[in-house]
C-alpha cells in the first residue's frame, strides 16, 4: 500500500513595492490541516530566518511592528508590517509543518 499525499501552499502578493511608513499585510493559503505555520525573512545575500511560528488560531508577535495572524479553519495566515522601513526590505514566506 502507498499513500500519496499532497499540501500545497500558496503567498499573495507576490512582489510589493512599498513606501516607508506603509503598514503591509502579506496572505498565506495552504491546502490540508497542519500543525504550525512559520513565516520567514530572508534578507539580500542571507539565509532565511524565522520571523513568526504560529501554533493553532490566534495571534504571535515576534519583532516590534510586525504581527502574524492565523485562522487553522480557513486555512490561511497572515503577515502584517506596521510602519515599513528601509530595513524591512526583504524576501517574506511561509511554510508549513504538516499533520
Amino acid at each position: 500500500l502507498k499513500i500519496i499525499w499532497q499540501l500545497s501552499v500558496g503567498q499573495s502578493p507576490e512582489r510589493l513595492n512599498v513606501s516607508e511608513g506603509q503598514n503591509v499585510t502579506m496572505s498565506c493559503n495552504y491546502s490540508s490541516a497542519v500543525n504550525s505555520l512559520h513565516w520567514y525573512r530572508q534578507e539580500p545575500g542571507e539565509r532565511p530566518a524565522l520571523l513568526l511560528m504560529l501554533f493553532g488560531k490566534g495571534n504571535n508577535i515576534q519583532e516590534p511592528n510586525f504581527r502574524g495572524d492565523h485562522e487553522p479553519e480557513q486555512k490561511r495566515s497572515s503577515l502584517h508590517i506596521r510602519g515599513c522601513e528601509l530595513e524591512n526590505a526583504a524576501r517574506y514566506f511561509c511554510a508549513v509543518d504538516a499533520q
